[in-house]
């Protein structure tokens, strides 16, 4: 017998050993909107607005790092400008445009002021794309409903 007959056969039964394996196993899928999917830790899905928990402020001073170290531009943040024609320390907008977050947590790493985090909501799913701009008061609100999570130099804080 020819060698790659026989390699030929010994590849398909390897094939056929382990399709017989799976079916024979538990099936591990969950029903999902009825049987919620525990998150490891660590899971990313959205950057959120970190609020002092104390005053209810934004941790944000609108200095723009974390518009700046996005890779695709997602995010839009403006300082409030005062009568006097001067920067204040508080952001007036901070939009962030779901539908094309890499979910990367380069903006996370770059806020000096602990004002980002990640949130683990993963269901923010839409059937409109204009649906997934989140402004500053979405991104608060959903840091406080969500558990969050900063992770910056590869490890969680």
């Amino acid at each position: 017998m020819p060698a790659w007959i026989r390699r030929a056969a010994v590849s398909i039964a390897k094939g056929h050993r382990v399709t017989l394996d799976q079916m024979l196993r538990r099936p591990i899928t969950s029903l999902y909107p009825e049987e919620p999917v525990p998150h490891f830790p660590g899971f990313r899905s959205i950057p959120v607005l970190k609020a002092n928990e104390e005053t209810g402020k934004l941790n944000c001073t609108a200095c723009g790092l974390c518009a700046r170290s996005c890779p695709p531009q997602i995010i839009f943040v403006e300082s409030v400008v005062g009568d006097d024609g001067r920067r204040k320390q508080w952001p007036a907008f901070f939009n962030l445009d779901l539908s094309r977050c890499m979910v990367c947590n380069l903006c996370v790493e770059a806020c000096p002021f602990d004002a980002l985090e990640m949130s683990a909501d993963n269901e923010l799913s839409a059937y409109d794309v204009r649906d997934l701009f989140f402004n500053m008061e979405e991104l608060a609100a959903l840091w406080k409903t969500a558990p969050a999570v900063r992770i910056a130099g590869g490890q969680k804080r």
